[in-house]
Protein backbone atom coordinates (compact mmCIF):
# COMPACT_ATOMS: atom_id res chain seq x y z
CA UNK A 1 0.00 0.00 0.00
CA UNK A 2 1.10 3.24 -0.87
CA UNK A 3 -0.37 6.77 0.05
CA UNK A 4 -0.14 9.24 -3.59
CA UNK A 5 -0.63 12.60 -3.13
CA UNK A 6 -1.58 15.00 -6.09
CA UNK A 7 -0.68 19.00 -5.24
CA UNK A 8 -1.93 21.67 -8.05
CA UNK A 9 -0.56 24.86 -7.41
CA UNK A 10 -0.27 28.46 -9.55
CA UNK A 11 3.41 29.55 -9.35
CA UNK A 12 4.09 32.75 -7.37
CA UNK A 13 6.47 34.99 -9.09
CA UNK A 14 5.83 37.73 -6.24
CA UNK A 15 7.12 35.63 -3.78
CA UNK A 16 11.09 36.26 -2.28
CA UNK A 17 13.06 32.79 -2.84
CA UNK A 18 14.12 33.63 0.74
CA UNK A 19 11.55 33.52 2.58
CA UNK A 20 10.37 30.33 1.51
CA UNK A 21 7.77 28.84 -1.02
CA UNK A 22 4.27 29.39 -0.60
CA UNK A 23 2.09 28.24 -3.53
CA UNK A 24 -1.20 29.17 -4.07
CA UNK A 25 -3.30 25.72 -4.10
CA UNK A 26 -5.40 25.74 -7.71
CA UNK A 27 -7.62 22.36 -6.50
CA UNK A 28 -7.39 21.00 -3.34
CA UNK A 29 -5.15 18.19 -2.84
CA UNK A 30 -5.78 14.93 -3.77
CA UNK A 31 -4.42 11.96 -1.04
CA UNK A 32 -5.48 8.34 -2.37
CA UNK A 33 -4.35 5.12 -0.90
CA UNK A 34 -3.48 2.94 -3.93
CA UNK A 35 -2.11 -0.80 -4.00
CA UNK A 36 1.31 -2.17 -5.22
CA UNK A 37 2.05 -1.83 -8.97
CA UNK A 38 -0.95 0.12 -9.83
CA UNK A 39 -0.94 3.16 -12.41
CA UNK A 40 -2.92 6.48 -11.26
CA UNK A 41 -3.96 9.01 -14.03
CA UNK A 42 -3.65 12.63 -13.69
CA UNK A 43 -5.53 14.71 -15.73
CA UNK A 44 -4.01 17.81 -16.75
CA UNK A 45 -5.37 20.62 -18.27
CA UNK A 46 -3.53 22.81 -20.14
CA UNK A 47 -5.15 25.95 -18.90
CA UNK A 48 -6.81 27.09 -15.98
CA UNK A 49 -8.79 29.61 -13.70
CA UNK A 50 -7.97 30.89 -10.24
CA UNK A 51 -8.94 33.90 -9.13
CA UNK A 52 -9.87 35.71 -12.34
CA UNK A 53 -6.44 34.85 -13.51
CA UNK A 54 -5.70 32.29 -16.49
CA UNK A 55 -2.73 30.07 -15.56
CA UNK A 56 -0.72 28.11 -18.00
CA UNK A 57 0.38 24.37 -17.30
CA UNK A 58 4.01 24.68 -16.84
CA UNK A 59 4.99 21.04 -15.57
CA UNK A 60 4.28 17.85 -13.46
CA UNK A 61 6.90 16.44 -11.11
CA UNK A 62 6.33 13.20 -9.14
CA UNK A 63 8.84 11.61 -6.79
CA UNK A 64 8.87 8.12 -5.10
CA UNK A 65 6.98 6.39 -8.30
CA UNK A 66 7.98 2.73 -8.89
CA UNK A 67 9.80 4.21 -12.17
CA UNK A 68 11.86 6.95 -9.69
CA UNK A 69 11.72 10.66 -10.47
CA UNK A 70 9.26 12.00 -12.99
CA UNK A 71 9.12 15.03 -15.17
CA UNK A 72 6.45 16.07 -18.13
CA UNK A 73 6.09 19.13 -19.63
CA UNK A 74 2.81 17.54 -21.31
CA UNK A 75 -0.34 19.12 -20.63
CA UNK A 76 -3.48 15.98 -20.59
CA UNK A 77 -3.37 12.36 -18.87
CA UNK A 78 -0.22 11.37 -17.06
CA UNK A 79 0.10 7.71 -15.37
CA UNK A 80 2.18 7.96 -12.21
CA UNK A 81 3.49 4.02 -11.44
CA UNK A 82 2.57 3.55 -8.18
CA UNK A 83 5.16 1.37 -6.08
CA UNK A 84 5.44 0.43 -2.38
CA UNK A 85 6.38 3.78 -1.73
CA UNK A 86 4.35 6.81 -0.74
CA UNK A 87 4.20 9.14 -4.18
CA UNK A 88 4.25 12.84 -4.21
CA UNK A 89 3.41 14.67 -7.54
CA UNK A 90 2.87 18.17 -8.34
CA UNK A 91 1.24 19.59 -11.05
CA UNK A 92 2.46 23.87 -11.75
CA UNK A 93 0.72 26.37 -12.85
CA UNK A 94 2.28 29.37 -14.23
CA UNK A 95 0.79 32.68 -14.10
CA UNK A 96 0.87 35.17 -17.25
CA UNK A 97 4.40 36.24 -18.54
CA UNK A 98 6.28 38.68 -16.26
CA UNK A 99 6.47 42.33 -17.28
CA UNK A 100 8.64 42.86 -20.07
CA UNK A 101 12.66 42.69 -20.16
CA UNK A 102 11.94 40.08 -16.80
CA UNK A 103 13.01 36.33 -16.43
CA UNK A 104 11.71 34.92 -13.52
CA UNK A 105 14.59 32.00 -11.98
CA UNK A 106 13.71 29.24 -9.74
CA UNK A 107 15.17 25.94 -8.83
CA UNK A 108 13.12 22.75 -8.67
CA UNK A 109 14.42 19.74 -6.51
CA UNK A 110 12.59 16.36 -8.22
CA UNK A 111 13.29 13.77 -5.67
CA UNK A 112 11.74 16.25 -2.86
CA UNK A 113 8.73 17.04 -5.55
CA UNK A 114 9.16 20.67 -4.58
CA UNK A 115 10.90 24.40 -4.88
CA UNK A 116 14.27 24.65 -3.26
CA UNK A 117 15.39 28.12 -1.77
CA UNK A 118 19.28 27.51 -1.78
CA UNK A 119 21.65 28.83 -4.02
CA UNK A 120 21.31 27.31 -7.68
CA UNK A 121 22.61 29.97 -10.16
CA UNK A 122 25.62 31.99 -11.05
CA UNK A 123 25.31 34.76 -13.21
CA UNK A 124 28.76 35.18 -15.52
CA UNK A 125 30.71 38.29 -16.73
CA UNK A 126 32.73 36.43 -19.14
CA UNK A 127 33.94 33.40 -17.71
CA UNK A 128 33.77 34.99 -14.30
CA UNK A 129 31.06 34.97 -11.55
CA UNK A 130 29.18 38.68 -11.22
CA UNK A 131 28.90 38.22 -7.47
CA UNK A 132 26.43 40.95 -6.96
CA UNK A 133 24.55 39.84 -10.16
CA UNK A 134 24.66 36.45 -8.32
CA UNK A 135 22.98 37.24 -5.36
CA UNK A 136 20.64 39.14 -6.32
CA UNK A 137 19.28 36.90 -8.72
CA UNK A 138 19.26 33.95 -6.02
CA UNK A 139 17.43 35.95 -3.16
CA UNK A 140 15.12 37.58 -5.47
CA UNK A 141 14.37 34.98 -8.21
CA UNK A 142 14.25 37.88 -10.58
CA UNK A 143 16.72 38.59 -13.57
CA UNK A 144 16.74 41.91 -15.76
CA UNK A 145 16.75 40.91 -19.75
CA UNK A 146 17.75 44.75 -20.17
CA UNK A 147 21.16 42.88 -21.90
CA UNK A 148 22.07 39.63 -22.66
CA UNK A 149 22.95 37.19 -19.29
CA UNK A 150 24.85 34.18 -19.09
CA UNK A 151 24.03 31.91 -16.47
CA UNK A 152 25.28 28.79 -14.66
CA UNK A 153 23.36 26.62 -12.47
CA UNK A 154 25.18 24.80 -9.84
CA UNK A 155 26.14 21.44 -10.39
CA UNK A 156 24.18 19.93 -7.04
CA UNK A 157 21.86 21.36 -4.98
CA UNK A 158 20.94 20.43 -1.29
CA UNK A 159 22.93 17.44 -2.73
CA UNK A 160 21.11 16.77 -5.47
CA UNK A 161 22.38 16.92 -9.26
CA UNK A 162 21.47 19.22 -12.04
CA UNK A 163 19.23 17.52 -14.84
CA UNK A 164 17.64 20.19 -16.73
CA UNK A 165 16.62 23.60 -17.56
CA UNK A 166 13.40 24.73 -18.97
CA UNK A 167 12.23 27.88 -20.40
CA UNK A 168 8.44 29.13 -19.86
CA UNK A 169 7.27 29.86 -22.86
CA UNK A 170 9.72 27.76 -24.69
CA UNK A 171 10.50 24.50 -26.39
CA UNK A 172 12.66 21.91 -25.43
CA UNK A 173 14.50 21.49 -22.26
CA UNK A 174 18.85 22.02 -22.15
CA UNK A 175 20.97 19.66 -20.09
CA UNK A 176 23.82 21.35 -19.71
CA UNK A 177 24.58 23.67 -16.53
CA UNK A 178 24.63 26.72 -19.17
CA UNK A 179 21.93 28.49 -19.87
CA UNK A 180 21.68 32.27 -21.94
CA UNK A 181 18.91 34.79 -21.19
CA UNK A 182 18.47 36.69 -24.54
CA UNK A 183 18.08 40.78 -24.50
CA UNK A 184 14.54 41.58 -23.64
CA UNK A 185 13.37 38.12 -23.15
CA UNK A 186 10.69 37.79 -20.66
CA UNK A 187 9.45 34.71 -18.89
CA UNK A 188 10.42 31.84 -16.49
CA UNK A 189 14.08 30.04 -16.31
CA UNK A 190 13.60 26.84 -13.66
CA UNK A 191 16.59 24.61 -13.43
CA UNK A 192 15.42 21.25 -11.91
CA UNK A 193 17.70 18.80 -9.81
CA UNK A 194 17.43 14.98 -9.46
CA UNK A 195 15.70 12.11 -12.13
CA UNK A 196 18.16 10.72 -14.73
CA UNK A 197 20.13 13.12 -15.95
Amino acid sequence: MATLTVNYIAYDKTRQRRIGLVPKTVISSLREILTDNEDYVVPILPVLEHEGDELQFAFLAASGTSDGCLLSFNAGTQNIPVGETDVQVVVVYLPKVPEKQTVVTDAFNLEKADFTDSNFIDVLADTDIDNSKTAAVNESGTLSSENTAKLQAHDSVDGTPFSVWKSFPGKGTLGKRESVVEQSQNGYLFAFYGGEN
